[in-house]
């Protein structure tokens, strides 16, 4: 039997860096809009930090990139068959993205899916 698992948090920053011997997770910069000058404008990078609880099995992760305003997906990012064999510990996931492209100022979310369903979003505005 699969446990269902929890979304505990979904966070957006610059950067995160994992300790070496701990394995402990800081996030660098956390941010909910992004500013361009111009369109479309290129994000140099960004880390999407996400938290499971009562998770146990195998599942498949996908982080989706969506454009709201326009209502369609712009890219994803997937971690395939990623085994969690102790429910009592959170499970910590992070994507890292490098020079993510933004066509037009306006609405923006990132979501989550596990093995095909979505359990969550993170909006944010990218502005002029």
């Amino acid at each position: 039997m699969q446990i269902k698992p929890i979304l505990k948090a979904m966070l957006l920053c610059d950067q995160t860096i994992v300790e070496e011997g701990t394995h402990k997770r800081t996030l660098i910069g956390l941010f909910d809009r992004i500013k361009g000058t111009e369109f479309p404008t290129t994000h140099p990078s960004m880390s999407i930090y996400v938290q499971f609880r009562e998770i146990e099995g195998t599942f498949d992760f996908v982080l989706e990139l969506f454009d709201l305003d326009q209502e369609k997906p712009m890219n994803r990012a997937m971690i395939k068959e990623f085994r969690v064999q102790d429910k009592s510990r959170d499970c910590e996931l992070v994507f890292n993205l490098m020079s993510v492209k933004f066509d037009h100022p306006g609405d923006y979310e990132f979501r989550i899916y596990v093995n095909d369903y979505i359990f969550g979003q993170k909006s944010f505005k990218v502005l002029q």
